[in-house]
């Protein structure tokens, strides 16, 4: 699996797809921190808002890197589609886990008020829950769950979109509603877990479509 993993990581990076969802989150994170972003934890309901659908793209990105024929390919030599869902869910997982870090790191150097510890791994928890949410989203919509690329994009776009204005009804409405009122909450946990239960029901509903 390890090996396999490190093969889809390489394809991704060697596709060079994932710049523009990155660089697209570090100019937004600029921007969010080019000044004084506020207390710590409402600073970082800016930076979750953004790695939720930025984490949804890259899953994309990873889970359409290789066209139909080389995917086939790899299903043979990997012994099976699971494995290779599997795999690939992995990567988009450490792709958007990165961003998470890059993002509970950021405001602590940019920002001119102090970080605690408590508040660094509070945000990094609100970063990777909202991470893996959107990884999950991703993944649901994409290959081999929708086979044409533009139905993929229309699928993940309106979930993304109609997420925000929902609230407190969604786990990122959880995260983003601790954030904004400056608390800590177990729902950082429970969105955490969301976004893993998401990530895994689409990688069985990739393996049941193919």
């Amino acid at each position: 699996m390890i090996a396999l993993v490190r093969y889809l990581a390489a394809d991704v990076l060697r596709g060079q797809r994932y710049l523009a969802p990155l660089l697209v989150f570090l100019g937004v994170m600029g921007m969010l921190f080019s000044s004084d972003a506020g207390q710590p934890l409402e600073a970082y309901s800016g930076s979750s808002a953004l790695l939720y659908p930025i984490a949804a793209w890259m899953a994309v990105v990873v889970a359409t890197s290789e066209d139909v024929v080389r995917r086939e390919i790899t299903v043979v030599n990997a012994g099976g589609r699971p494995r290779v869902l599997t795999a690939a869910a992995l990567v988009a997982v450490l792709f958007a886990m990165a961003m998470a870090v890059l993002a509970a790191v950021w405001p602590v150097v940019t920002n001119p008020h102090p970080y605690t510890a408590g508040e660094f791994f509070v945000g990094l928890a609100a970063h990777t829950g909202c991470a893996l949410l959107g990884v999950g989203v991703g993944l649901l919509f994409a290959r081999p769950v929708l086979d044409s690329i533009g139905r993929t994009v229309l699928a993940v776009f309106t979930v993304v979109v109609l997420t925000y204005p929902l609230g407190r009804i969604t786990p990122l409405g959880w995260v983003l509603d601790a954030l904004g009122h400056n608390r800590v909450s177990l729902s950082l946990l429970g969105t955490a877990a969301a976004g893993v239960a998401l990530v895994a029901a689409a990688v069985v509903a990739g393996v049941r479509r193919a």
